[in-house]
């Protein structure tokens, strides 16, 4: 049984039994599926029995009519040849000519059947020797009769007479004739043989005609009982099956809800807890500032220094705590999907961040951007964590430059039909800033991962698993690569072309 199978019956509550009961049906199935291949081959084989009782019995009936030929030509053979004789005769007693067109008639059936005997014979050498002695027989006693004939065309009916006598045609006929009846006689013996091998032929091949028979029905019959009871099992089993994955998926949809539940539960928390802190976190730095001011000349250098760090952590933990609100708001948000011109989103993203990017110096470069079906809130911090990051990781070196463009614009643009447009718009952010190393790519959007140390860049690690967060929520994808050539690195945005509601 499957580990599937089994992970469903557990899931099910199924016991060891019933799993048992389950396998034992599942190895009947297969067994199933090799028992038409067996009746099959059964099938064959029977055929073949019986295809070979009949050509069997084919070539005994042959052999047993062969012989029969044989011996209906040799008896013809005789009697055309005693027919020729007499017709001889008929013609020196009468001078008809009618009894030489006989005679002839006769001596030309004598030829054939001579070279039929030839032909039926041809596979017994014995009868082929006897049949090669009998065809010299009957020549030179047609010779004889040639030789009579002959002599009473040339010199009358006393020289054909005399010659009729004096040929010695008796004794060569009797000759003839024994060796005909020795033909005969050995025919008749392997008539009687070959009869018996054909009656026995006959009834080998009316028996396995018969078994063959029987033993189809029998399979057709074994096969339809396979067949039902096939269906019965597999009915049964998809009802049970069925029953146990509607168990399965009443104990996930159960689970599912304890889960989603328990995610609200957790978010609500820490919706909640969040804003608790941040009270505290005020209370620290409001009197830490009024102690700075009151007593700062009455402090010594080292306690002034721990106020000051102090009030450092408290506002670090502040932004951490913000962070963490704006992380639980992207799942929290149930904000509308509406149409968003994101060409209005970045302009006030620039003009938010203006007072940093005159600090820095910096350049936002904007192409044309597209029209999307989104939630404009989730967009504007979308942007603001992109920009103000490359504004934040840049070179020493160097100002800040942030370029932006949509780079499948022409395909939309163009004039085709709906159903050859991509899928996704696609947007990228390209920066010069320090860049990062690929290998650390996905590692940026896990919420407080961190490449560098809070001495050199300020921040929570929040802010791209914030981004992430929301192009999620989207049914959209969120990557960075490195450029081709140059120091920085390349955001690239995908924005289903149809807004997904969330």
């Amino acid at each position: 049984m499957s580990k599937l199978l089994t992970k469903i019956l557990d899931q099910a509550g199924f016991d060891e039994n019933e799993q048992k009961h389950f396998s034992l049906k599942v190895v009947i199935e297969s067994s199933a599926f090799w028992t038409p291949i067996i009746i099959f081959f059964c099938l064959i084989l029977t055929s073949t029995v019986s295809y070979q009782a009949t050509i069997g019995l084919i070539d005994d009936n042959a052999k047993v009519i062969q012989t029969q030929h044989v011996i209906e030509k040799t008896l013809e053979l005789t009697s055309n040849l005693r027919t020729a004789e007499s017709r001889q005769r008929g013609f020196i007693i009468t001078g008809d000519n009618l009894y030489l067109d006989d005679y002839n008639s006769s001596l030309q059936d004598v030829y054939n059947q001579l070279k039929e005997l030839s032909h039926l014979t041809a596979d017994n050498t014995h009868q082929q020797s006897k049949v090669v002695h009998l065809s010299q027989l009957v020549t030179h006693r047609i010779n004889i009769l040639q030789q009579v004939l002959i002599a009473y065309q040339r010199d009358g009916f006393e020289a054909g007479k005399q010659a009729l006598i004096n040929g010695g045609g008796l004794q060569k006929m009797n000759e003839l004739m024994l060796v005909a009846e020795d033909i005969e006689r050995v025919e008749k013996k392997l008539l009687i043989d070959r009869s018996v091998f054909s009656e026995e032929s006959r009834s080998f091949a009316l028996k396995s005609l018969i078994i063959g028979v029987l033993f189809t029905i029998t399979l057709v019959l074994f096969s339809y009982y396979l067949i039902i009871n096939d269906l019965r099992r597999r009915k049964a089993l998809s009802r049970k099956l069925t029953k146990a994955r509607d168990s399965l998926e009443e104990k996930v949809k159960k689970r599912t809800h304890e889960l989603e539940q328990s995610n609200r539960e957790l978010r609500e928390f820490a919706f909640i807890a969040s804003h608790d802190l941040q009270e505290p976190l005020r209370k620290i730095q409001v009197f830490g500032d009024r102690l700075k001011q009151k007593s700062a000349d009455k402090l010594e250098p080292t306690a002034l220094d721990y106020l000051e760090r102090m009030q450092n952590a408290a506002n670090r933990m502040q932004r951490l705590i913000k962070d963490l609100l704006a992380f639980s708001r992207v799942s929290n948000n149930q904000g509308l999907f509406t149409p968003v011109d994101l060409n209005i989103i970045v302009g006030e993203v620039i003009s938010d961040l203006e007072g940093t990017i005159e600090l820095c110096e910096g350049k936002i470069n904007t192409a044309l951007l597209p029209l999307v079906t989104a939630d404009a809130t989730q967009m504007r911090q979308l942007f603001q964590n992109i920009i103000g990051n490359a504004l934040k990781f840049r070179r020493p070196e160097a100002r800040p430059e942030v370029s932006i463009n949509w780079v499948n614009h022409e395909f939309f643009q163009a004039k085709t039909s709906s159903t050859n447009r991509p899928e996704f718009y696609e947007i990228a952010i390209l920066d010069n800033g320090i860049g990062i190393d690929p290998q650390y790519a996905e590692k940026l959007f896990v919420p407080f991962q961190r490449l560098h140390g809070k001495s050199e860049y300020e921040g929570t690690g929040i802010g791209l698993a914030v981004c992430r967060k929301i192009i999620e929520r989207h049914g959209g994808k969120i990557g960075l690569t490195s450029p081709i050539s140059g120091p920085g690195v390349i955001f690239t945005i995908y924005l289903p072309v149809k807004g997904q509601l969330s």
